[in-house]
């Protein structure tokens, strides 16, 4: 891979578009941003808001990119001045934006929750993202979290229909919003609620911090193992030995977990079909191969570091495909990855 520098770390972070676009999204401190993925040349600039309403919060995460690429959602955490009488109130503000043109196709703004903001904000998911975030749009309904509350958002009118304070919604699939639901202190649960209604529709008990692990699945730490379960049905998938491990899929048919400690025996990579989830392979194996850190998982290929040196296994096989690969990035599309705040762009 050849290096290119034109991502800078005040971008912000960032969201690759599917496969069929050449471009990648920013949530950037004044709004959203496409950048060219081919030659790092602006497409769009999205600052509408910021111009208009006094600029956005700096705590944020990556936006979401709709499924056929058309479409990308951001959210921000903002403070309106008041005037006169009215005081001054923290919101959260919704964009979504045409990512051929970055005409904007629907904004909201929510009243946030006390505790969505500030000291009072609480981790729920792994990731501890605080910021908030666009999960999924799905029949009319947009799903977005901050903190420890989520919000669905009906897009035309901008109005909440519901909202469950103490959740951190972590996907949205068959319209099934999933995540984890705070009980007590230090305690949680996995819960799927219907996205239309907010109604529960399974819970996993005593499961705690929730993460995406593929479009219908979602992982969770349960006492002494890591659960992948169904996100839709609740359905437990997969257990894994331990805690820590973090699932990621290669936006094909593959999941991936894997750990990575500073002993021997706290790492591991596992990988499985996120259909059937039938075992293709794990790390360690007997073999005494070492076990690689893993940085990115993209179309059956995983992207890691052994000691410094970043190296690529094949995700269907787990055999070494380049043991000198020149960079490991973490978020890649078919040009290229984000390795810290440069990217590189693929080799051919």
């Amino acid at each position: 891979m050849a290096n290119c520098t034109w991502v800078s770390p005040e971008d912000g972070p960032i969201r690759f578009g599917s496969p069929a676009e050449i471009s990648r999204y920013i949530t950037a401190e004044e709004g959203l941003k496409a950048i060219d993925t081919e030659t790092g040349a602006p497409r769009w600039d999205v600052t509408k808001y910021a111009a208009e309403k006094g600029g956005f919060g700096s705590n944020r995460a990556a936006p979401l990119v709709s499924a056929d690429g058309k479409t990308v959602y951001a959210a921000w955490n903002r403070d309106v001045k008041g005037q006169g009488t009215t005081p001054d109130r923290a919101v959260i503000e919704v964009l979504a934006v045409e990512t051929a043109t970055g005409k904007t196709a629907w904004s909201a703004e929510i009243a946030a929750a006390p505790s969505s903001r500030g000291l009072a904000a609480t981790s729920i998911g792994a990731d501890e993202i605080l910021a908030p975030q666009v999960i999924g749009v799905d029949a009319g309904t947009a799903l977005v979290t901050a903190a420890d509350t989520t919000y669905a958002v009906e897009p035309s009118a901008g109005t909440v229909r519901w909202k469950k304070p103490d959740f951190r919604a972590v996907t949205l699939a068959d319209g099934v919003v999933a995540g984890g639901e705070k009980t007590g202190f230090g305690a949680g649960r996995l819960l799927g609620l219907a996205a239309a209604t907010g109604e529960q529709q399974w819970t996993v008990a005593e499961a705690r911090q929730p993460a995406a692990a593929a479009p219908r699945l979602l992982s969770a730490t349960l006492k002494d193992k890591t659960l992948v379960v169904d996100a839709v049905s609740g359905e437990e998938r997969v257990a894994l030995d331990g805690g820590g491990w973090r699932c990621r899929h290669d936006a094909q048919s593959l999941v991936l977990c894997s750990r990575y400690g500073y002993g021997a025996a706290d790492r591991g990579i596992t990988v499985f079909d996120a259909a059937s989830v039938q075992k293709r392979w794990a790390l360690p194996d007997g073999s005494g191969r070492k076990v690689p850190k893993v940085n990115g998982f993209w179309h059956g290929a995983v992207y890691g570091e052994v000691g410094d040196e970043p190296i690529v296994l094949d995700g269907t096989t787990g055999q070494d495909r380049q043991t000198s690969a020149g960079a490991a990035p973490y978020d890649i599309d078919r040009y290229g990855g984000v390795v810290g705040s440069k990217f590189y762009r693929a080799a051919g």
